[in-house]
């Protein structure tokens, strides 16, 4: 598959997700929710915080238009938001709980920068919890890497093979060791994307891709279907 500024929009048209809610059921009503609110955030689903008198309490429950899909303790949820939250600064890792696990396909409108940047994490917060295989990422222009230089400093000192693709507009910090891959095509220039290649393991693929349509707003998806996330780090190495 080429991914090509119309291709971006054909995937888009085919990316069927059916609209899902997370529900947070925490074990007391002052509980801190806040790390799991920020981590299902950028994950286009509606979140609802239940009252800790209910029927369940203590769990993290996802649902697609009305139908449980699966629950988590909530405490695993937790953990996990907190790592996904601090892990590029102080190294943290944790196991993905079922309800992450079954976030599989997302589309989204109108992100700005900020908001594409927290989506980012999702996927390099994979390849760092993995530690191993190849990153690829692309965000426009080079500078951009100034946004969040500790996650790039961090999985450069891991075993993670990191590829960064942007326009030349900077150098990348010295101290990032990373491979970069430069160049000016409206391709190029027009898109954002973060994918991880698994290391060979297809239940770790991920990828996040979206196109600008206007000044700081994005529309794309990030999917974990294989053969989706093989095609866009082809089409990126075609690029390079």
């Amino acid at each position: 598959m080429n991914v090509t500024t119309e291709s971006l929009a054909d995937r888009i048209d085919r990316t069927e997700t059916d609209r899902k809610t997370v529900r947070v059921c925490p074990p007391a009503d002052d509980v801190d929710v806040a790390a799991i609110e920020s981590f299902f955030d950028p994950h286009e689903v509606d979140l609802e915080i239940v009252d800790a008198s209910g029927p369940l309490t203590a769990v993290v429950e996802l649902r697609a238009d009305g139908r449980h899909i699966v629950s988590s303790p909530f405490e695993n949820v937790r953990r996990y938001a907190q790592a996904w939250t601090e892990s590029m600064a102080v190294g943290l890792q944790a196991d993905r709980p079922a309800v992450v696990t079954e976030l599989t396909d997302n589309t989204f409108e109108s992100y700005d920068k900020q908001r594409m940047i927290m989506a980012s994490r999702i996927v390099e917060f994979r390849a760092w919890n993995a530690g191993s295989g190849e990153l690829h990422a692309g965000f426009q222009q080079l500078s951009k890497l100034d946004y969040q230089p500790e996650v790039y400093r961090n999985l450069a000192s891991s075993a993670v093979k990191t590829h960064v693709y942007g326009e030349p507009d900077r150098k990348p910090l010295p101290d990032l060791e990373l491979t970069v891959h430069d160049g000016d095509s409206e391709e190029l220039r027009n898109h954002w994307w973060v994918a991880y290649d698994g290391d060979g393991d297809d239940e770790q693929k991920i990828v996040l891709l979206a196109q600008e349509r206007g000044p700081n707003q994005f529309y794309g998806f990030w999917t974990e279907r294989p053969a989706v996330v093989d095609d866009v780090i082809a089409r990126m190495e075609h690029l390079a």
